[in-house]
């Protein structure tokens, strides 16, 4: 028994570790940022559920942290087709929390341990290929209440 957890969990952290979206920490050192999801056109409903799940575990968690990751994170999805007809789901993370980790697998894992597998499978199936990642700092603020370096006057 104890040899086919061992079994399991390795396969388990072999295939989380070659995926594309677990390979790199979605961790931002800007103050936002974006990332670009090409998803294929069939399974845009199957990325809107994992990413509802996603939602309710963040808002659902223990941690402050991820908690307040909620908070600042909004998810778009492009009106025009992507690249390769895919369709472009886009992250906008404003502000950008310095010590926050917003890779998927990750969250998937910590907060929802016993569906994490299943979700993340169902996750990565939809990619028509991999998404990207942007750090961005503010270059000009348009709010009339914003000064011309971009802080609020408030």
């Amino acid at each position: 028994m104890i040899g086919r957890t061992i079994l399991f969990l390795t396969t388990f952290i072999v295939v989380l570790g070659a995926s594309p979206a677990f390979s790199q920490d979605r961790i931002f050192t800007a103050e936002a940022g974006m990332v670009f999801h090409p998803i294929q056109p069939d399974k845009t409903e199957d990325f809107e559920m994992v990413l509802g799940r996603v939602r309710d575990a963040l808002h659902e968690s223990e941690s402050a942290l991820r908690r307040n990751q909620a908070e600042n994170w909004k998810v778009y999805q492009a009106i025009e087709p992507g690249p390769q007809e895919s369709v472009l789901y886009i992250f906008v993370i404003d502000p950008a929390l310095e010590e926050a980790d917003y890779t998927i697998g990750n969250i998937l894992r910590e907060e929802l341990p016993l569906e994490a597998q299943a979700l993340y499978e169902t996750f990565a199936s939809c990619y028509a290929y991999s998404p990207s990642m942007i750090n961005m700092r503010l270059a000009s603020d348009f709010n009339e209440s914003a000064t011309s370096d971009g802080t609020s006057q408030e």
